[in-house]
């Protein structure tokens, strides 16, 4: 119970703007009441039961409050989805909280840490898995300033971007590794052919927008933009089997002189005949615009490969003088670029796909592939102990230990795309093992090591994660969000609510219900649901984003005004409720000055807190 109130006691907080109980959302329920009393010290866990974000009213912690709880002052979250029991509600509850977000990994219970100054999301597939150790507390640090950079430097700040890290972990348990081989004593099972057997892969993710910019054939397209890939800087502790080739025997039995005959049966510890990554998006929606390698690569290739794309962005106030009320029009192109080391050594790389949806890398063993390729000559006494009669050291540790690849895939959606997608990464090895065998020549007692490649058993171990992209994310507007405060009270701003009605509520640069994109027809489009505009027919909700002239505005020139364009008149709040209206002009009860700045949707919170 004392580390379940912890739990509780850490985000009190972080629900009270809904009328859902906190503690009732933040208690730990159902499996994750044992998962977490297994751990030493849980203070940091932030643990959402998100049975009640099905409820209406509850709302779910919002990007740039969960950026701010992780990376600024050190918590993990624990959302828990594995105790609803319709799979409508939980949807329900999923899509709630992708939209709040942005992203969901699809899985029951998630976990989001820090990594690299980004969101990390790692999947715990069941009560055993060795991620919920990311939920442990960590040693505090003197100041939380200091974390690694983020995935953009802060001169980039001004460009709409969502980063984060993908975790691929899991465990390969001595039973998946260990094969079955076919021995004159019949099918025999190897024994510790893996040696603590993983695949721990971390990829980087950007959800960008490009619009389009320069003159043809050098111009930016004009797409919703997701990179996937492992690059230089971020990779994890790669796919692991062992830290070395050793022998293991699989039978022997003892030959009495001068008989002979086939005697033992050997096999190394587990190779890796080759290592697969295969890229996938669920629907049409998203097809594939670049990869890196772009075509098959050579064993034993080593070159260090930049991956540069070209962005076309509305720069904001760095390029356009109008600053929060500029509109969203592309006036700069801005590149990004990451660093890939290839180092294939035994194996070739080849690339395939099966259409623009899916793509997939195959570092498949050519130098060395088999027993054979790597024995060495052996005779000696039967009386002398067993030997592996191979050359190890041609097998490169690429085989065999803590492989990590290099990749990149860039998907692009239409710029009017909607809906979601999901994109899969699926990273696997197929495990196989050499074998030999021995003989004894009869009467002379002399042993002989044999290559067995006919016996030639693999198993295939993988892990996939997946994680959803909502094309109608903000971030694909490629516009930077901004405010609308009250000129005539001294902190108050435009907000919508979960049932999409509008009023005047205390200003949060971090909450996403107060922020809009002023996009390049002069509608103020909502960044919680940017299907809904701001209307001035109708002031009292949001509504649903059109042709409609009323739902343009015009900052006008030298003053705080906005203009609706189909009316012309002003968009205005009553100076005492704060109610908003329509207006001809200033009265002594209505004022039409609006102050505008940008918002921090995308971003943790950069007001200081305790």
């Amino acid at each position: 119970m004392i580390r379940k109130n912890i739990i509780t006691l850490a985000i009190l907080g972080l629900v009270a703007t809904t009328t859902v109980s906190a503690t009732e959302m933040t208690e730990p329920a159902g499996s994750a009441v044992n998962m977490l009393s297994d751990l030493q010290d849980v203070s940091d866990v932030n643990y959402i039961n998100a049975g009640y974000l099905v409820e209406d009213n509850a709302a779910p912690p919002s990007l740039s409050e969960i950026k701010t709880q992780v990376l600024d002052l050190g918590k993990r979250y624990f959302i828990d989805f594995s105790n609803i029991a319709t799979e409508d509600a939980k949807n329900k509850a999923k899509d709630k909280l992708r939209k709040s977000i942005g992203v969901f990994l699809s899985g029951d219970m998630i976990i989001i840490s820090p990594y690299k100054g980004e969101l990390m999301f790692s999947l715990l597939d069941g009560i055993d898995d060795p991620n919920i150790t990311l939920l442990e507390a960590q040693p505090k640090r003197a100041s939380r300033s200091k974390r690694s950079a983020p995935l953009l430097s802060s001169s980039d700040n001004t460009i709409p971007n969502m980063a984060f890290y993908l975790n691929a972990y899991r465990r390969i348990s001595d039973d998946e590794c260990n094969l079955t081989f076919n021995t004159y004593q019949g099918p025999i099972k190897s024994r510790q052919m893996c040696n603590n057997g993983h695949i721990s892969l971390i990829y980087k993710v950007n959800l960008q927008r490009s619009l389009r910019y320069g003159t043809q054939g050098s111009a930016t397209p004009d797409a919703k933009i997701v990179r996937i890939g492992i690059d230089d800087s971020t990779q994890g502790t790669g796919i692991h089997l062992n830290d070395a080739v050793e022998k293991r025997l699989l039978a022997m039995r003892g030959i009495e002189w001068p008989l002979g005959g086939d005697e033992a049966e050997l096999v190394t510890t587990a190779i890796a005949r080759s290592y697969d990554f295969n890229f996938d998006a669920s629907n049409n929606k998203a097809s594939i615009l670049r990869t890196v390698p772009a075509s098959n690569l050579n064993a034993n290739y080593n070159h260090k490969e930049v991956s540069t794309f070209n962005f076309g962005i509305s720069g904001g106030v760095e390029v356009n003088k109008d600053g929060p009320k500029g509109k969203l029009d592309v006036n700069a192109s801005w590149s990004e670029s990451k660093w890939l080391t290839f180092d294939t050594r035994d194996y070739r790389v080849e690339r395939s796909t099966h259409g623009a949806k899916h793509v997939e890398f195959k570092w498949a063993r050519q130098q060395y592939p088999n027993a054979e390729s790597i024995k060495k000559t052996t005779i000696h006494g039967y009386t002398a102990g067993l030997v592996l009669p191979a050359d190890t050291s041609k097998v490169n540790s690429i085989g065999y230990e803590s492989f990590t690849p290099k990749m990149e895939v860039i998907y692009k959606a239409a710029p009017t795309e909607t809906g979601t997608t999901t994109l899969s990464v699926d990273s696997a090895v197929d495990i196989t093992g050499f074998r030999y065998y021995t003989n004894v020549t009869g009467f002379f007692g002399v042993r002989t090591y044999y290559s067995k490649d006919s016996d030639n058993q693999v198993k295939h171990i993988n892990n996939k994660v997946s994680f959803v992209v909502d094309w109608d994310h903000p971030v694909f507007t490629g516009g930077r969000p901004v405010n609308l405060q009250l000129a005539s009270f001294n902190n108050k701003c435009i907000a919508g609510d979960y049932l999409n009605k509008l009023s005047a509520k205390t200003c949060n640069e971090d909450n996403f219900q107060q922020a809009f994109i002023y996009n390049k027809v002069g509608q103020f489009v909502s960044a919680q649901n940017t299907k809904l505009c701001l209307d001035g027919e109708n002031l009292n909700q949001l509504g649903t984003c059109g042709a409609n002239l009323s739902q343009r505005w015009t900052w006008k020139e030298g003053t705080n005004q906005l203009q609706n364009v189909f009316t012309q008149e002003y968009l205005g709040h009553n100076k005492t409720t704060g109610d908003l209206i329509m207006a001809a002009g200033p009265t002594s009860t209505i004022s039409t000055d609006w102050y505008s700045a940008y918002v921090n949707v995308f971003k943790q919170s950069s007001v200081h807190r305790n």
